[in-house]
């Protein structure tokens, strides 16, 4: 009967070959013949260029300190030289004995497998490692398939089970190597490591594709995850552990757990059974000695095992697992990687790429340590704490940290897979309120159009109605009904001030009086230029609270506003790939540095000058540098919600922001990382963990010196002088601070009967003069009272008519300059070109007050007094 039920088998066997195949009666003897890619069918692409994905790796900017792997399969390509000769041999040794003498297709392995399953309980396999590499690849072909259709059809072909199936593969298992044979030769000379023959090609293919693990393919991945080394370093008892595990990656992961009777074991022991049924194997083909063997087999598998798990995804990046998101997310979302309609992502995760990027892991340490110093990630508050520092010449991404754990599924107790840093579409927040770190994109504009640091401005507390405000792209009409009353802490107002002390003080109202004297829509666009945009991806809101930094933003945003500043305007966007590597060494393009003048040197000078003052004078000055130059701003949100500190020096700009990542808590009266405050600002803690943060990463920097700010940036252009006569005195004020002078009410008052008592009745410089912003237009106030010396004239004199001597030494009194009585108006100086009191011009200048004949000097009047008059009235009135 056995003989029977062989003679049924081969002859079965045999009809498939020949009927099927048509293979020569020698294959099935062992040897192939040859001609057989003409005999049987041509090579399809897939195994003539196989594609096998690849694990990609994510550096910091020394190419050398390992972020994060991420890959679909595990596996690293290794060339044949650099895998282990006992790997070589352990592989062969239990998967295909004959390796080295059948031509792909192993006819007595065949028979040999019928015979033991005809005669057996065991249901041995009969596939080469040449059929298995081919089997292998068109399934990897199948998977590669893009579309979704057509990647389930040939799934479906590559693992149908049937006799089909299997003479396909036959058929394409001997046409492989006849043509890699064909190629590179039969004759494996053993000399040099690397491949130079068909056989050592077959071999290097099938130790590159094969799974050895829960999603381990190849012999390097292997050999780093199970033992921590190379491939080429592993010993014969490694090899012989890895080989073992491809017939059945699960059974014989010995890594893998499961639940036992006595709780959850771990898989040694099945392990260790197929890891010594290879060194049988070994030995029986003379590869290893007796005395190998039974040393080797003594030894429990758990001793060998130095398992390393692979930093797979951002979730093992432990120094910086939120700027590796935003390098995935660059890589998903950027045009250069999606160009063509491929999935950057893909590329990812199958292309075995080196990626180097721009984080400096010693600025990204010492960013991790001070955030979680200032505010413990396991904080009562609730509260969190995020920065970016950028490099200010390139844009270059240098840290990205929050004091947080990254976990994609936030399941995990102080954890979140939102990055805080950076806007939605990167895998951010909505954003938050920037509050006063918004001000230097005023400034900015400020400057731009016209105005100086020195011009003087009004903080005083007002209501602000619709049409106070120019929004010159929304149209015509008052932007809002009612009124508008911002204030300041303590909801208070504040005097008249320079610009510069503005800044330096952070003081709102005086922000809202200068983004009066703007375009909105303006402000708007400075903004965009300078790289603000919203978190939520909305456009920018020209309103007047947006002033304030009432639209949020991100800490990356913020960081490429002032980087501009610390490159003398020139914005770059920020960068966070420096190169990409495929495994043959070819280059992949990544976005490059964009670079662009996006404001004015001198404005960005004058810019950050101001934010100089508020580190030596104003918010920031307890958080000065020390012995180097820096530029800052404090940031805090409406009812101090969020509290932020933007800082730069010439070399590094950071910014930290303090607040709830989900709502807006007002940080008052509480407990924030250990320490109690009433009100909590940007100066509070954001402002120390910059400087902190700055003083670390700068140590050993040369101390460099920003730029000078020109005199047109402090001073301004001379501008004329506004006509200021007949206002009250709040109004007066109000119209000299917006022209940019310092508003001063005389004591002394002046009679009039032109002007309503208690408005202004004169000023000093006169109007239509012109003067820089910054200086000091002096009033006096009208009063209906006569002068003390009207009742004291000298004897004899007509007081309707001044006599031709009458400015003498001791008469008149000194208010008669300021209030000469009309008709006795002061004459003109010959440094004078207009009569202060009539306003024409004197003699020897024309209309414009330009001097018509130098020499005229001495003909140019004889009056000495510099007060203006109170103007021309009728004599009848006098």
């Amino acid at each position: 009967m056995a003989a029977l039920l062989m003679f049924v088998a081969f002859s079965v066997i045999g009809g498939f070959l020949i009927a099927g195949i048509a293979l020569p009666v020698a294959t099935v003897a062992g040897s192939a013949a040859t001609g057989s890619a003409e005999l049987f069918e041509d090579l399809p692409d897939d195994l003539a260029n196989p594609r096998l994905p690849q694990q990609s790796n994510i550096y910091a900017r020394d190419g050398e300190t390992l972020l994060a792997t991420f890959y679909s399969q595990n596996r690293v390509v290794v060339p044949l030289e650099e895998i282990s000769p006992w790997m070589q041999r352990a592989v062969v040794a239990i998967e295909d004995k004959r390796f080295w003498e059948h031509n792909g297709v192993d006819g007595e392995g065949l028979a040999s497998a019928a015979y033991r399953n005809l005669t057996t309980p065991e249901n041995p396999g009969a596939s080469t490692l040449t059929q298995q590499l081919v089997k292998n690849t068109l399934l990897q072909a199948a998977l590669n398939e893009d579309d979704e259709v057509a990647r389930e059809t040939a799934l479906a072909e590559a693992t149908e089970v049937s006799m089909a199936r299997k003479i396909r593969e036959w058929r394409l298992a001997l046409a492989f190597e006849e043509n890699l044979n064909a190629q590179l030769g039969t004759e494996c000379t053993g000399e040099d490591p690397a491949v130079d023959c068909g056989k050592e090609e077959v071999l290097q293919q099938y130790l590159n594709i094969a799974q050895f693990g829960s999603n381990i393919y190849g012999v390097e991945a292997a050999a780093q995850y199970y033992f921590s080394k190379p491939a080429k370093e592993l010993t014969a008892l490694e090899a012989a552990t890895i080989a073992g595990i491809t017939q059945n990656p699960t059974r014989w992961d010995p890594t893998r757990t499961f639940e036992g009777e006595d709780g959850v074991v771990t898989n040694y022991e099945n392990t260790e059974v197929r890891r010594d049924n290879v060194l049988g194997e070994m030995y029986e083909q003379g590869m290893i000695t007796r005395a190998e063997f039974d040393e080797w087999e003594a030894i429990p598998v758990d001793e060998t095992l130095n398992v390393s798990q692979p930093k797979f995804s951002c979730a093992a990046a432990e120094d910086a697992p939120f700027f590796c998101d935003y390098v995935t997310k660059v890589i998903r979302f950027d045009e250069v990687f999606n160009s063509d309609g491929d999935s950057g992502y893909d590329l990812l995760l199958t292309g075995g790429l080196k990626i180097v990027t721009t984080l400096d892991v010693k600025k990204q340490r010492i960013a991790n340590q001070e955030l979680r110093n200032t505010l413990p990630i396991d904080d009562p508050s609730g509260f969190a704490m995020a920065m970016v520092a950028l490099d200010p010449e390139t844009g270059e991404v240098l840290a990205m940290a929050q004091n947080r754990e990254f976990d994609p599924a936030a399941e995990a107790e102080n954890s979140t897979s939102i990055n805080y840093a950076v806007d939605r579409q990167m895998g951010g927040s909505r954003g938050f309120s920037p509050g006063s770190t918004f001000k230097p994109i005023i400034l900015a504009e400020w400057l731009n159009t016209g105005h100086s640091l020195r011009q003087f401005v009004s903080g005083a507390k007002r209501e602000w109605e619709g049409d106070d405000w120019t929004a010159s792209c929304l149209g015509d009409g008052p932007l809002y009904s009612g009124t508008w009353e911002p204030g300041n802490v303590g909801g208070t107002g504040a005097g008249q001030m320079s610009v510069l002390q503005a800044t330096a003080n952070s003081v709102n109202t005086a922000y809202v009086a200068m983004s009066s004297q703007l375009d909105l829509c303006d402000i708007g666009s400075m903004a965009e230029r300078l790289g603000y945009e919203r978190a939520d991806g909305q456009p920018y809101e020209p309103v007047p609270s947006s002033v304030l930094g009432s639209q949020n933003a991100s800490p990356l945003a913020m960081a490429e506003v002032i980087q501009t500043f610390a490159n003398e305007g020139i914005r770059c966007e920020p960068r966070a790939i420096l190169s990409i590597t495929q495994p043959d060494g070819t280059e992949v393009p990544v976005p490059q540095e964009d670079c662009r003048q996006a404001i004015d040197a001198e404005v960005a000078n004058g810019v950050t000058y101001a934010m100089q003052e508020v580190m030596t004078s104003g918010s920031g000055q307890w958080t000065q540098l020390d012995g180097r130059p820096s530029a800052g701003k404090t940031g805090t949100s409406q009812q101090n919600a969020h509290t932020w500190f933007a800082g730069f020096t010439p070399q590094l700009a950071s910014v930290f922001w303090l607040g709830h990542p989900d709502r807006d808590v007002p940080q008052q009266d509480m407990t924030i990382g250990g320490r109690y405050e009433a009100y909590f600002y940007g100066s509070t803690l954001a402002a120390p963990t910059w400087e902190a943060f700055m003083e670390r990463s700068l140590e050993g920097a040369e101390v460099l010196d920003f730029p000078d700010v020109s005199s047109d940036m402090l001073d301004g252009v001379p501008v004329r002088v506004p006509d200021l006569r007949g206002r009250t005195e709040s109004s007066a004020r109000f119209v000299a601070n917006e022209a940019g002078f310092v508003f001063r009410v005389s004591e002394q008052r002046v009679f009039s009967n032109q002007y309503e008592a208690g408005t202004v009745a004169a000023q000093s410089p006169r109007s239509g003069s012109t003067m820089t912003p910054g200086g000091t237009m002096t009033v006096y106030i009208a009063t209906d009272s006569y002068p003390n010396w009207w009742y004291n004239w000298p004897d004899g004199w007509d007081r309707s008519e001044a006599p031709d001597d009458y400015w003498g030494s001791t008469w008149p009194p000194a208010e008669f300059e300021s209030n000469p009585p009309s008709g006795w108006e002061r004459q003109c100086t010959g440094n004078d070109p207009f009569n202060e009191d009539t306003n024409e011009p004197c003699p020897g200048f024309d209309e414009d007050g330009d001097r018509i004949d130098e020499d005229d000097d001495e003909d140019n009047g004889g009056g000495n007094g510099n007060g203006n008059g109170n103007g021309r009235g009728d004599d009848d009135d006098d």
